[in-house]
């Protein structure tokens, strides 16, 4: 819901000519207008809500159409809501603040890129005296909220470095600068960049211009260059992103989830380009191993939500690659990641140092996309310390895809996994008991507090005495 909040504007304020807008209200009625947009939605963060109906009155004066805005995201608030934006048959998005810039394929999107201050000329000093070596092949990455500095940086820096290559923002923005103008070069975690002939990443050294958070820790970990250092504190900061105790922790759940037997296939997006194949490829791979899967959609995750399904062995979740779940401990069961299957199952895929948290990449024509080879069905588990064959189940995952009879007892799935956990329970929900039940009267329910409601026998015999 969109908060109540009361707007009081100057004309000259509506009129979209506020001095250093952060909204970017000009040049958001500029792309309306040369894309000739009819039905526009705005997609704000949690935090920025409160500036929303500001900024929609604004641009409805700028444009002279209705704009809609999206009160609500269904998974995360860096990600493009396209399907809540399809609930009005949107022909378009504008998306405003941190955005992870997973490519969509339903509506053209417009980007208003977050707006922080950093002192240009430190940066540049901070660069030269790390990087005095003026041959080396570097790398530059940005956070997105510094890319309307990244002109001056680049004019200031790429003239004194011969191999030092700025990774563009693959999208459309309000910065047009950081916007990937060659669709040929490799995207990787939303950003653009053309390495020279003959070289690879790893002769590369990545700079981020950026503190060591969640998207430095994303992009050092996908992408396999000789060094990462980042930007934070007016200093620049070496990193070992891999030699931590989450890349550890990463490689148990794999353990894990190869002697789970039951497994949910999460889909925590609906809009990120190719979730559907990346579901397929995890659905075939769990089905090659005699697991029984599940695929679910239950919108933003948390806890709570996925207790509900204590027959599930593991998750694996189908998200965005900056998604804060996989650094949480508060699950019940492991959740895992669409690389993991293939770390799990699949003998072409080598394990190595580096991570790839983007599932695009392990698709055919990705950077880590490895032909699937299908482990051994015996080996020992580290976690138990017992063989595991997991021939017993063949039967079962061999008929997922068959159609079953209904039978006196209502059960109509195949094989000893969810629909038995369920039978068994002896809570399965508000279903139906037609015929089993005696037809009597309505009566009167429970009433009070629901500490003590009035018609409890204990209460009742107080009453009485």
């Amino acid at each position: 819901m969109i908060p109540e909040i009361t707007v009081k504007m100057t004309k000259h304020e509506i009129s979209g000519a506020v001095e250093d807008d952060p909204y970017d209200v000009e040049k958001c009625g500029k792309w309306i207008d040369a894309c000739n947009l009819n039905k526009v939605c705005l997609q704000f963060p949690d935090n920025l809500l409160p500036h929303s109906v500001e900024v929609a009155l604004r641009l409805e004066n700028r444009v002279n159409k209705k704009v809609y805005i999206l009160g609500d995201t269904s998974c995360g608030s860096c990600c493009v809501d396209e399907i809540a934006a399809q609930h009005i048959n949107a022909d378009s998005i504008i998306h405003y603040g941190h955005a992870c810039l997973n490519p969509t394929v339903r509506l053209p999107v417009l980007h208003v890129l977050p707006k922080r201050e950093i002192d240009v000329i430190e940066v540049v000093e901070k660069f030269k005296c790390h990087f005095e070596d003026r041959s080396k092949r570097i790398l530059f990455f940005y956070d997105i909220a510094y890319a309307h500095k990244v002109e001056s940086i680049h004019s200031a820096l790429s003239s004194l470095y011969e191999s030092l290559i700025f990774t563009f923002l693959n999208c459309t923005s309000n910065v047009e600068f950081a916007d990937a103008k060659d669709n040929s070069s490799a995207v990787i975690l939303g950003r653009n960049f053309t390495l020279e002939e003959a070289c690879k990443v790893e002769d590369y050294e990545a700079f981020f211009l950026g503190d060591g958070g969640k998207t430095f820790a994303t992009l050092a970990m996908t992408i396999p260059a000789n060094k990462w250092c980042y930007f934070e504190n007016n200093s620049i900061v070496e990193s070992e992103a891999l030699n931590t105790p989450w890349l550890k922790r990463r490689r148990f759940l794999v353990e894990k989830l190869k002697d789970a037997k039951v497994v949910g296939i999460v889909v925590a997006t609906l809009g990120i380009k190719d979730y559907l194949k990346v579901i397929t490829m995890v659905k075939n791979i769990l089905k090659q191993k005699n697991k029984k899967s599940y695929i679910l959609s239950i919108g933003k995750i948390n806890p709570t939500k996925l207790a509900n399904f204590p027959e599930i062995d593991a998750f694996v979740l189908i998200t965005c690659p900056e998604n804060e779940v996989f650094d949480s401990r508060d699950f019940l069961k492991p959740i895992l990641m669409p690389y993991e299957v293939e770390l799990a199952f699949n003998d072409s895929r080598e394990p190595y140092m580096q991570y790839c948290m983007d599932f695009r990449q392990i698709l055919p024509g990705g950077m880590n996309y490895v032909d699937f080879k299908a482990s051994s069905n015996s080996d020992i588990s580290l976690i138990t310390g017992k063989l595991r064959d997991y021939s017993d189940s063949s039967t079962c995952t061999d008929k997922m895809n068959a159609l079953a009879i209904n039978n006196s007892t209502g059960v109509v799935a195949i094989g000893k996994a969810g629909a038995e956990f369920l039978h068994n329970r002896s809570w399965k929900g508000v279903e139906q008991r037609l015929g089993k039940d005696a037809v009597h009267s309505a009566e009167i329910g429970r009433y009070g507090l629901p500490n003590c409601y009035k018609n409890e026998p204990v209460t009742t015999e107080q009453d009485n005495g």
